[in-house]
């Protein structure tokens, strides 16, 4: 009897939240996905639409099915948002499913479009670091995908933004190893030359702390670059880099 109470009281105190949330700590993004749209909350909808987003990016070889996924987190996010308006994590992983798009569909307005509402969380939350990363990453991919010339003129992409905004992201976040291996895989996407800065920015990368299972990809990604870099061959690991981000593994 006494363990049956004990049972009861251990699922009454626990939150429905905490089945998505340990999807997701787990790395099991289609459980992740599934539980955090029937619980419903804004959390749980943030966490399915990011889980759904991490299978496009990292799990899924067809251009095709990666757009379907990418929607499909965006109507999560939409979902969350229209509970929580004003919700930064559920405007800026709306954004983050914007620039998929863009990035799948190579579209400047979506692109565009990514980058204000970037902006428009930074400029209202100053001290979140994910927001800074965000909107360097944005400078930093346009240029190394279309050029500096061309970025800057058909999108307004600036590599002094780039640097700046992840400076401000380490100062904010110092253990956080998503920015540090974002910014090393874009040092090399953009210039096999900034091997040494990707080396440096990676340092120590696989001691950082990781709270849930796309940190903890992330993190094994920059394990790889950069042990990669350790290598000397700067031309292999610009290869690693562009195949380990987001969509590189693509037919």
């Amino acid at each position: 009897m006494k363990a049956l109470v004990a049972a009861l009281l251990v699922t009454v105190a626990t939150p429905a939240f905490a089945d998505a949330a340990a999807s997701f700590r787990e790395a099991r993004w289609p459980s992740a996905a599934a539980q955090g749209r029937a619980e419903g909350t804004v959390g749980s909808l943030i966490l399915a639409g990011r889980a759904q987003l991490a299978i496009a990016a990292y799990d899924t070889r067809d251009k095709a099915r990666a757009l379907d996924l990418v929607a499909a987190a965006e109507r999560d996010f939409d979902a969350a948002l229209a509970k929580a308006p004003a919700n930064p994590e559920a405007q800026l992983q709306k954004a983050v499913a914007i620039g998929y798009r863009a990035k799948l569909t190579r579209s400047p307005g979506l692109g565009k479009d990514a980058r204000k509402r970037f902006e428009a969380v930074k400029a209202a939350h100053p001290d979140m670091a994910l927001a800074w990363a965000a909107v360097a990453g944005w400078h930093g991919g346009a240029i190394a995908t279309l050029g500096g010339f061309m970025a800057g003129t058909v999108l307004g992409a600036k590599e002094a933004e780039f640097d700046k905004g992840f400076a401000q992201a380490f100062r904010l976040e110092p253990t956080q190893p998503v920015h540090r291996v974002f910014y090393a895989m874009t040092l090399m996407d953009l210039d096999k030359g900034n091997a040494k800065r990707a080396a440096a920015a990676l340092q120590g990368v696989g001691q950082l702390p990781a709270r849930d299972g796309y940190e903890a990809l992330v993190r094994g990604q920059g394990v790889q670059l950069a042990a990669s870099l350790k290598a000397g061959d700067a031309k292999a690991a610009q290869v690693l880099a562009r195949r380990l981000q987001a969509f590189g593994n693509l037919g």
